[in-house]
């Protein structure tokens, strides 16, 4: 009997050691393949939910997996960082080795835009930065034939394919008619949506102090295969 058990004990570990191994391999090849068709310049994390992971592997359904991309470029636009959890994925074990292809019944994903690729897009000596926890635009901006000091906060919301960025509570320097008004018209800008990673869709923005947070959502997700959209 205590010979029995022994042997029922060593081939649980023998198990154990095998799941996890295959659980870290499977990660790992998602990531590279994930690097590799979005043109990445480092792996992204990837973690797949559910224990015991031999079950799912067999069958080839996941119930969960999180994929946390370090900064990536999407149509010229930087995004420092794409946080998708893909629910329902199909990933036949056979084929993920080979020729993956992981699709996902459903995605949730936050994406960080950093606020760097909207200052770029403002008025010269204008700047972003983080006063008190919230994002403030400040500096001297060209007034017709003057330059003043001007700060605002920002608000961001999507418009039909766009980011837009509109001051508010606009401080200009000196006193001057239509200031604020001239003001407001040269720091609000639009930027386009770039398309992104696994067919995303935008659903809500929140300006965050590190950067724009953009809330998408996707169905019928091809995480691994098919086509990436254009680098820059």
């Amino acid at each position: 009997m205590r010979k029995f058990l022994v042997f029922v004990i060593f081939v649980l570990i023998v198990v154990a050691v095998a799941d996890r191994g295959l659980h870290y391999a499977a990660e790992s090849e998602i990531a590279s393949r994930v690097e590799q068709q979005y043109e990445m310049t480092s792996e992204p994390e990837v973690t797949i939910g559910g224990f015991p992971f031999l079950n799912q592997a067999i069958s080839g359904e996941y119930g969960q997996i999180r994929i946390v991309t370090g900064a990536v470029v999407v149509d010229d636009v930087q995004l420092d960082r794409v946080d998708v959890t893909a629910r329902d994925v199909q990933a036949p074990l056979s084929d993920l080795m080979t020729q993956p292809s992981v699709v996902a019944d459903t995605a949730e994903a936050k994406v960080l835009l950093p606020y760097s690729e909207l200052q770029k897009r403002l008025p010269e000596g204008i700047v972003i930065e983080n006063e008190d926890g919230q994002p403030r635009m400040s500096g001297d901006l060209a007034l017709g034939q003057y330059s003043t000091p001007v700060t605002a906060d920002l608000k961001v919301a999507v418009d039909e394919g766009s980011i837009v960025v509109t001051p508010a509570d606009i401080e200009v320097g000196q006193s001057q008619l239509g200031g604020a008004d001239l003001a407001e018209g040269l720091l609000t800008l639009q930027v386009p949506v770039p398309e992104m990673p696994f067919g995303l869709e935008v659903q809500g923005i929140e300006a965050l102090p590190n950067g724009v947070e953009v809330n998408a959502e996707a169905s019928d997700v091809q995480l691994v295969g098919g086509s990436s959209p254009a680098q820059g």
